[in-house]
């Protein structure tokens, strides 16, 4: 398996483990949606805007284009504005992997930092942002559990037997 290809399969479980969270969100009362629960840095509804924010602005960050201002909980007031969101980022962001093969993940890209401009590989910067996924996800798999909304395993191993596209080598 290519590079591109594994980096795929990775945004492709991230939207699968997105989805199960929304699902389990998106009948959530408002009060349990805003309410700041000890996991987790934000109350969920926030904590799914921040993820889908930096998503947008990552994207950005790759295609080496200005970086928009992002989401906040006044542009994304609702579940149903956040799963919106989360649609619309995952095709676009498909879209982008599309276009990569493995000698694109192995360019350098010039990365925005302050003042300065410094420059990195660009598979590293497409791990770095699927990593930050996983971080805030778990947290809101633990405050969803608090509200006796457990999404069960979420494991990428799980990911990858339900999803199985490659013969085994």
């Amino acid at each position: 398996m290519s590079l591109a290809a594994a980096i795929t399969d990775l945004y492709e479980y991230g939207n699968w483990a997105n989805g199960r969270l929304l699902a389990l969100a998106r009948d959530l009362p408002e009060d349990r949606l805003r309410h700041r629960f000890t996991q987790g840095a934000h109350p969920i509804l926030e904590s799914f805007v921040h993820l889908a924010s930096a998503d947008l602005r990552w994207l950005a960050r790759f295609q080496e284009q200005p970086l928009p201002a992002g989401f906040t909980v006044a542009t994304l007031p609702t579940m149903s504005a956040v799963e919106r969101a989360y649609a619309d980022l995952a095709t676009t962001r498909r879209a982008y992997l599309a276009t990569l093969d493995d000698v694109a993940v192995g360019a350098m890209i010039r990365w925005p930092d302050g003042a300065e401009t410094r420059e990195l590989v660009r598979w590293q910067a497409l791990m770095q942002c699927a990593n930050h996924g996983t971080q805030h996800r778990s947290e809101i798999a633990a405050m969803l559990t608090d509200c006796e909304r457990s999404p069960g395993d979420l494991d990428f191993g799980l990911w990858c037997r339900e999803h199985a596209r490659r013969p085994a080598r």
